[in-house]
């Protein structure tokens, strides 16, 4: 199921310690299945409710994905000689694969039998809430919320962007802890001006709330994520050595929303990876790197200061890369007096250029840039119908 949690939980000691408790014969519990009905969405084939890191573990040790724990205890076999005469045998298993096994062990193992149960005819909300109640044995981890929260229709649409090569060797984007999954959901956060003070797990828990990420998150902006996600994707294959880890979990969501205004903004066609190395070699990519380099993984990395801030070293290199000119000349509004507000201190086309870029970037963004109060004021009153 697309809310389960991914097969890559658990630790190889734990899954040597199942393997262990399956060649000694003990029981590991049972395996839960189910089947939806036919017009089920999700679950229109037999979908692993319950059992997914120990089916996974059993799966890969046949496979010879890994060895057992070194402290593995020996198998005590019960032998049988052709005159009936019986003799106990320990067989050693420890740091062994499944093909360095006696046949015997082989055998027993290929033959050992789990209890399976089989819910059928369930909807995919009844289902979904089958996977929770299955699933809730101890407190979800923030990431495995994210999930339940979303539900197996929103996953059927997200699954596919967090399966791309764009996420594949990238630090920080390790499927483990569903951080391709957080990579996503931040870059949603951002695409869609979701009025956040930080993109930790606490507040994005808050935006993948159903009413939340209904009113924010479009079909269509889904749509524009998976086109951007498979276009950055083609990129970064092109891309080698250290040009290519530059690309992680930090800095993918902003090279995103980045080509999506680069797309946008070209007019001549130029190319992004002509972009992403002259930025990469600018005086602003040393903003964007000091931006990203904040201390700590949560608060630090992923505050609005910061998020903001690698923001704006990406859009301001992409107008001076593309030559889109601000447009300092526009009509500056009257105040409330009939007169056009003034300062002496240079605050009056920085309220022009917050007025004109305030529906492209959202208030939020430029208020931290202004320096006099009243401005900030001002400009929030007079442009609250486009924030």
């Amino acid at each position: 199921p697309l809310i389960q949690r991914t097969d890559d939980q658990w630790t190889k000691k734990q899954k040597s310690k199942l393997i262990e408790a399956v060649l000694h014969n003990r029981p590991i519990g049972s395996i839960a299945l189910a089947k939806g009905r036919a017009e089920s969405k999700s679950y229109a084939v037999t979908s692993l409710v319950d059992g997914l890191q120990r089916t996974t573990a059993l799966v890969d040790f046949y496979h010879d994905k890994y060895a057992l724990d070194k402290r593995a205890k020996p198998v005590v076999c019960r032998c049988v000689d052709e005159e009936g005469n019986e003799d106990r045998l320990e067989i050693p298993i420890a740091n062994k694969k499944y093909s360095q096994l006696p046949d015997a062990i082989k055998v027993f193992f290929d033959k050992y039998r789990l209890n399976t149960y089989m819910h059928e005819g369930f909807t995919d909300d009844e289902l979904d809430d089958i996977v929770f109640c299955m699933n809730n044995g101890k407190t979800p981890n923030a990431y495995q919320k994210i999930r339940f929260l979303l539900g197996s229709d929103n996953m059927r649409l997200l699954q596919p962007i967090c399966d791309s090569d764009l996420w594949e060797d990238a630090k920080g984007c390790k499927a483990k802890n569903d951080s391709i999954l957080c990579c996503v959901i931040r870059t949603l956060m951002m695409m869609t001006h979701y009025n956040y003070t930080n993109l930790g797990s606490a507040t994005m828990t808050k935006f993948v709330d159903e009413d939340v990420f209904d009113e924010y998150v479009k079909l269509s902006t889904i749509e524009n994520l998976s086109n951007l996600v498979d276009e950055l994707a083609d990129i970064k294959d092109n891309l080698k050595g250290e040009e290519a880890e530059k690309f992680d979990s930090v800095t993918i969501p902003h090279y995103i929303i980045a080509l999506d205004e680069f797309n946008k903004n070209n007019k001549t066609n130029k190319s992004f990876v002509d972009f992403l190395r002259e930025f990469w070699q600018s005086e602003y990519y040393d903003k964007f790197t000091d931006a990203c380099d904040a201390k700590g993984s949560g608060s630090g990395q992923y505050s609005s200061e910061n998020v903001s801030e690698r923001q704006y070293a990406l859009y301001d290199f992409i107008d001076e890369y593309l030559d889109i000119a601000d447009n300092d000349d526009i009509e500056m509004p009257e105040n409330n007096n009939g007169e056009t507000p003034e300062n002496d201190n240079g605050e009056v086309k920085l309220f022009n250029k917050a007025l004109t870029n305030v529906d492209k970037y959202g208030l939020r963004k430029y208020k931290n840039k202004l320096r006099d109060e009243e401005i900030v004021k001002e400009l929030q009153d007079r442009n609250k119908s486009n924030v």
